[in-house]
């Protein structure tokens, strides 16, 4: 099924090449007769392949990929011994907060954003004036719609007060929406359509924005972080639309952690949006983990082909929160290093490669840090052979039935006045026992503090873009850490970028900025 995704991906990927979604071309499509759009229902899907396609940008560095990891305390890119990330001070500036509108990773947010939901907005209108008929039509309206309130939660969630924009015809600049219109626009319009959406996965839906767990897992994102966007609390909302993915046939825990983020790790049962890759039909090298951490001689440890950067690390603080016993501790690649054969590589004739926790300097070129200062991720696997230009074929985990179980706990809690209620603690227990095979680590009502659920959903979620929006929630994004200042609340909003702010004058820039 996962070859059947990417043949529509790329054969919507050569559609896109031909008929752009911007405003500029959106004569041309005017210009084509309604009954050409599309001819059966095959074609209809492969249209709808080029949101997929789209949505591999999540993890572009320079993007989206940047925006909900740099910047938080379980990672950072510090300027090294090889004169080598700097790039112009942007992983300086992410990681101190001191955002501004001309940062490459503001545009290249928010157009993954917007270009994604002008995209749905022509696929609706495509879809709209086709006059092909087929079982299931009601239901790819659906699932487009809501892949469009995906791209504008994270549009909301990174620059708050945004432009709501649905007629793809209209070619006016759409007015700014505060963020409470737009959270608003985004719940009616996952609600209107949940009815229409799978019950349970398939292979038909894997990969897709069609299944009502995901829907619902975007609903608890929205409930859960809707006193912090909205000023409303939402809790009971929060508790039900998790608790509807939990009851949902066909997902569970994995037993293993990390079969959820094997290079095919399409058969994972917790998995429950994810984002498809592959090193064979993936157009270009978004996905690049491996390339983004590693330092070169690792490259010896894993079978790659693929010259490695020597970048991302984890903060000390945040890989020292994890147990010694903590099966979790296994994403992170410490301490002396070694070849698949068991050679210790050598930085030279003296010096072994030796990740270590402590990271000297964010920036300090005169005393800059190690090559193998920081901790190395390797949660996800890295397929041997993977060469230069090649996305990692694993696919990137969204929403997974972990985040459900944590959502309602968390929820729970902050419904009690911020204190773990006995449920609220089974569910945390469900991921605690994962993490150590036993139940001698588990939580007690006394044990579960709000702190402590920071800290625990951290360890399950390192580095899966959830960090920024949890820190923010728990008040504690603007604090102090490693080589970064406390913050301001404005910073809780990226800047909108100066291209967006030149393209639309209806656009006010976010206070502080």
């Amino acid at each position: 099924m996962k070859n059947r995704i990417f043949k529509c991906i790329i054969i919507a990927i050569c559609l896109s090449n031909l008929c752009s979604c911007t405003k500029l071309d959106e004569e041309v499509y005017s210009s084509i007769p309604a009954d050409n759009f599309f001819r059966n229902e095959a074609e209809v899907i492969t249209n709808v392949g080029r949101i997929y396609a789209q949505m591999r940008k999540i993890t572009d560095r320079f993007g989206a990929g940047s925006l909900d990891l740099i910047g938080t305390d379980e990672c950072i890119i510090p300027f090294r011994e090889t004169n080598l990330w700097y790039d112009n001070g942007l992983w300086i500036a992410l990681h101190r907060h001191a955002f501004n509108p001309n940062l490459s990773v503001m545009n290249g947010g928010y157009t993954f954003c917007f270009d994604g939901i002008a995209m749905c907005n022509q696929i609706l209108y495509q879809l709209q004036e086709s006059k092909v008929e087929f079982a299931g039509k009601d239901k790819i309206f659906a699932e487009v719609k809501v892949a469009r309130a995906y791209f504008y939660y994270k549009a909301m969630d990174w620059f708050g007060n945004i432009p709501i924009s649905t007629d793809f015809k209209d070619v006016t600049l759409p007015k700014q929406r505060t963020r409470t219109e737009v959270w608003n626009f985004i719940v009616k319009d996952i609600n209107d359509n949940l009815a229409l959406l799978d019950d349970a996965p398939s292979a038909k839906n894997y990969g897709r924005t069609s299944t009502k767990a995901m829907a619902n897992m975007l609903l608890a994102k929205l409930y859960l972080n809707a006193e912090k966007w909205t000023g409303v609390a939402k809790w009971d909302e929060a508790i039900a639309a998790s608790a509807a993915v939990i009851a949902t046939p066909g997902y569970t825990l994995s037993p293993d952690y990390f079969t959820n983020f094997k290079a095919v790790n399409n058969a994972s049962t917790e998995n429950i949006f994810v984002v498809p890759y592959d090193k064979t039909q993936t157009p270009g090298a978004i996905l690049q983990i491996h390339c983004w951490t590693l330092h070169t001689l690792s490259q010896q440890t894993f079978g790659l082909i693929a010259f490695t950067w020597d970048g991302y690390a984890a903060m000390e603080d945040f890989y020292k929160s994890y147990d010694a016993q903590d099966k979790r501790i296994g994403s992170w690649l410490v301490g002396p290093q070694v070849s698949s054969a068991g050679k210790p590589l050598m930085l030279s004739s003296t010096r072994q490669l030796d990740y270590r926790p402590h990271i000297k300097a964010l920036y300090n070129t005169l005393d800059p840090a190690l090559v193998d200062d920081g901790v190395r991720f390797k949660k996800y696997e890295y397929e041997a052979g993977l060469k230069d230009n090649e996305s990692m074929s694993n696919d990137w985990v969204v929403f997974r039935y972990a985040d459900a179980l944590a959502t309602k706990a968390e929820a729970l809690m902050r419904k009690n006045g911020n204190q773990a209620t006995p449920e609220a603690v089974t569910l945390m227990n469900q991921i605690r026992f994962r993490a150590f095979g036993d139940h001698n680590h588990d939580y007690t009502t006394g044990t579960l503090t709000m702190n402590e659920l920071l800290a625990e959903i951290g360890r399950e979620f390192a580095w899966e873009f959830h960090r920024r929006q949890d820190l923010i929630r728990f008040n504690k994004y603007n604090d102090a850490w490693y080589e970064k200042t406390a913050g301001s609340a404005f910073q809780e909003l990226y800047p909108l970028p100066t291209n967006a702010l030149n393209v639309n004058s209806n656009l006010k820039q976010n206070p502080g900025y």
